[in-house]
């Protein structure tokens, strides 16, 4: 029986985005891919994980946080996988690398006016240094997306997972591009700092869309941690 895999989109991303990885993970993964959306609300990716076996737990950007909040419950042998994420969104005291609050209510107050626009806008900021690569799915006219999207910004805002990180126990393996515009580099080390067993691994050259960009990158990363990383801490 495989190890089954959840991966987790970025914010309004959902599970298109993934299914190149999804597709090169199935040769030896269980895949089951996830919106940020479909899992949103309190205790709702929880809910969908093992209790009783070992599983692999994977989110991009907003994915990640929602991965690292469920993460305290996974069962002993699984793994977890941040790519391009952070503990906390929002810059602070402590998160000095974080998007400044302003920011973050600003892009709110666009999206409820121009989503559209502001999806664009987040594409280009999400590709950088490069150019945007087409989303297969554009958003439409429906109103429940667009309050889920909504509901993805202010998950976003208020979200502090600092202390959430100190409590998983699972290996984690963290996956950064170098040049991501949309969450910093930095915070890629912050998660390594305060999550108990970790390992960055960055790639340069690239942003936030690392998934969509490389995802064979990522695919041959997170086998090579689960065979090699994870299976030494699980025979130790």
């Amino acid at each position: 029986m495989r190890t089954p895999l959840f991966l987790v989109s970025g914010w309004s991303r959902g599970r298109s985005a993934l299914e190149s990885m999804a597709v090169l993970l199935a040769d030896v993964f269980d895949v089951h891919v996830l919106s940020a959306e479909e899992v949103i609300a309190p205790g709702t990716l929880a809910s969908m994980l093992p209790t009783d076996r070992p599983c692999v737990l994977a989110g991009w950007s907003l994915g990640g946080m929602l991965a690292l909040e469920a993460a305290p419950n996974l069962a002993d042998g699984s793994m977890m996988c941040l790519i391009g994420s952070t503990a906390r969104f929002v810059a602070g005291d402590e998160t000095p690398h974080g998007v400044p609050m302003a920011e973050v209510r600003s892009m709110s107050i666009s999206f409820r006016r121009k989503p559209e626009e502001t999806l664009a806008n987040f594409d280009v900021q999400a590709a950088l240094p490069h150019d945007p690569i087409a989303r297969d799915t554009p958003l439409g006219d429906d109103q429940d997306d667009c309050r889920k999207l909504a509901d993805g910004l202010k998950y976003l805002r208020d979200a502090d997972l600092r202390e959430t990180a100190g409590r998983v126990r699972v290996p984690t393996l963290i996956l950064h591009g170098e040049d991501d515009r949309v969450i910093s580099v930095d915070a890629a080390d912050d998660l390594s700092r305060r999550l108990e067993t970790s390992h960055v691994r960055r790639m340069e050259a690239v942003g936030h869309d690392l998934p969509v960009r490389h995802p064979e990158w990522i695919v041959s990363n997170l086998i090579d941690y689960w065979k090699n990383d994870v299976a030494r801490t699980d025979a130790g």
